[in-house]
């Protein structure tokens, strides 16, 4: 009676969404649809790569990768709006829906043999449902005070593609460290509910542990201890970024390519999808996808048909992707590329051999270190990914270093797994205990926001917020962009450029970091700036001035933070050619500018 009322509850709460629900219940059943539209994504991924009885927690890896591809494919043909993702969602839930109700006794079985005793598995489960729920609602309900990575406003990406479809910013949208991967996922968590993209990397997180569990089969009381201690850890982990870092996306991605490669023949085309989406998310991970692609297609080199899956089933992942930036810099005039361009670097030799240098003595000592030899292969990965970010091979600024960090967690989750699978109890095992408990006590003892109760209590803070949603105008410049005519092109220096309407005008956002790399020839100057914007085809400019000054301050500091660049800085220069021009319309500190007159 459980496992068929397990069973009949993963059918009918994906469908929660379609109520009236609001707070609580819309951040849950939002939830519960996403998971749902992953595991039937997953689905058709495992139909067609012939992997029908896998883990159900490593098909939503494989769904969420193919989800990624689907969307990249819609923006990439510039009908990636909110309606097709929307359908892309539901659709997906729909197909977990029919294939758990069309196999219900299979499923039933399986739930079955999974509850039955030993129950040591019930003390890591609890944890993590418990700590899961709790950083999930309260991601739904927080505000995101940095909303910016190193090269955009991300929530303003996301508006832009669910309102046009495409990502066709010539200064805002993402060139150097991405391809827009994180953007496609956040849209696809919006076409169930508007305040998807907060949420995403807490349910990333409670996927990737759960993977984690089902991987280290806690059916007996050690590996039921290590488990807790893993989602502890995790959970303690003193890493809480105020901005949109894809960091448990891409564990996630990461631990089911571990999981792949860790059977006797991995399946290349579910392997391949997986792999492109995490070179999709950012091109620190590329190493990491690359190394499993390569130690899979190694295994079976003589094999076409699987040379042949690997290397299409990524690329179909990443090419829409490539298209779609392609697009995106054909609007591009030549003064703004000269500068939005990446910066000079050393030569990608002198890098590649840096990298190589760092890359291949810590691959060499980690190989002769584990225990395993399965985790060789993740070693390798590991090291590649970390020289190539140290040596800024696969992208540039402070801002690349943080991205250490899913690949350094992936790893270690994967030492775990494996030395409970294997009951090592070496000194790796001791080591990696300590490092555990380490963890565990820098989360207690780590100062301000990161200790990890105070973001426990900040995570049941921010649900009492979901009980009473602020009723904010969805686009308060509307009323003043409205004075100029459909289809105009407007440059925005505003605080909050996720409310504006990207349908009606086109917008260039000058309030992103490639902003500030604008003005690194020193276009100070207020006529040059005209002249730039000129160049970006701009006839109006829209300056929001109710909070710069505690804006300017903490603009700057983040922007020194991610790329080292004065962000807020611009705003003089924008108010001088304010002075000089025709004011529109002003509101509440906004100004709507005529920059023809």
């Amino acid at each position: 009676m459980i496992a068929a009322g397990i069973t009949a509850a993963a059918i009918v709460l994906p469908w929660l969404i379609l109520l009236p629900l609001h707070g609580v219940a819309a951040a849950l059943a939002h939830g519960f649809t996403l998971v749902a539209a992953f595991h039937g994504a997953g689905l058709v991924v495992a139909r067609l790569a012939d992997q029908r009885n896998a883990s159900p927690l490593l098909i939503v890896q494989w769904g969420v990768a193919a989800l990624i591809g689907l969307s990249g494919i819609a923006i990439a043909a510039q009908a990636g709006t909110l309606a097709l993702h929307a359908a892309l969602v539901f659709g997906f839930a729909a197909v977990h829906t029919g294939c758990v109700g069309a196999r219900f006794a299979h499923y039933s079985g399986r739930v079955e043999a999974g509850v039955t005793p030993p129950r040591s598995w019930l003390v890591p489960t609890a944890l993590l449902a418990v700590l899961g729920t709790l950083a999930v609602l309260g991601a739904a309900g927080a505000s995101l005070p940095r909303p910016f990575d190193d090269e955009g406003h991300v929530l303003a990406q996301v508006r832009r593609v669910l309102d046009t479809g495409a990502l066709g910013d010539p200064v805002g949208y993402p060139r150097r460290a991405q391809l827009g991967a994180q953007i496609a996922l956040s849209a696809l968590a919006s076409g169930a509910h508007e305040d998807g993209p907060r949420l995403v990397d807490a349910l990333a997180l409670a996927l990737a542990l759960a993977l984690a569990l089902t991987r280290i089969r806690p059916r007996d009381p050690g590996a039921a201890l290590w488990a807790s201690v893993l989602v502890v850890a995790a959970f303690a982990l003193a890493l809480a970024p105020t901005d949109p870092l894809p960091c448990w996306p891409a564990v996630g991605l990461i631990l089911a390519l571990h999981a792949m490669l860790d059977e006797a023949a991995p399946p290349p085309l579910a392997l391949a999808i997986t792999a492109g989406a995490l070179i999709a998310l950012r091109y620190e991970l590329a190493p990491v996808g690359a190394v499993m692609v390569l130690a899979a297609w190694w295994r079976r080199r003589g094999d076409h048909r699987n040379t042949t899956a690997l290397l299409g089933g990524a690329l179909a992942v990443v090419a829409p992707f490539v298209v779609a930036r392609a697009i995106a810099w054909r609007s591009v005039p030549a003064i703004a590329a000269s500068v939005l361009g990446p910066p000079p670097q050393a030569p990608v030799a002198v890098r590649l051999l840096v990298a190589a240098a760092i890359a291949v003595p810590a691959a060499f000592v980690l190989r002769l270190a584990l225990p395993e030899r399965r985790l060789r292969t993740a070693a390798t990965a590991t090291a590649a990914a970390l020289g190539a970010i140290a040596a800024h091979l696969t992208a540039a600024g402070l801002y690349s270093q943080r991205l250490a960090w899913p690949i350094a967690i992936a790893f270690a989750i994967t030492l775990v797994i494996e030395l409970v699978r294997s009951r090592w109890s070496g000194p790796s095992a001791l080591i990696t205990l300590l490092v555990l408990c380490l963890i565990i006590y820098e989360g207690r003892e780590a100062p301000g926001r990161l200790r990890w109760s105070h973001r426990v209590e900040a995570s049941a803070s921010d649900i009492d917020a979901l009980r009473c949603p602020a009723g904010e105008d969805a686009d308060p410049y509307r009323g003043i962009l409205a004075r100029i005519p459909a289809g105009a092109t407007v440059a925005v220096w505003v605080t909050e450029p996720q409310r504006l309407d990207y349908v009606r005008h086109r917008i260039i956002d000058l309030r992103v970091p490639a902003g500030a790399h604008l003005r690194e020839r020193r276009t100070a100057h207020p006529s040059r700036l005209v002249a730039l914007l000129a160049q970006l085809s701009a006839a109006y400019l829209l300056v929001e001035s109710d909070r710069t000054h505690a804006d300017a301050a903490e603009g700057s500091r983040l922007s020194r933070f991610i790329c080292g660049l004065p962000l807020a800085s611009c705003t003089d220069e924008l108010e001088a050619v304010v002075q000089g021009h025709h004011v529109v319309s002003e509101n509440r500190g906004v100004r709507l500018v005529d920059l023809r007159r």
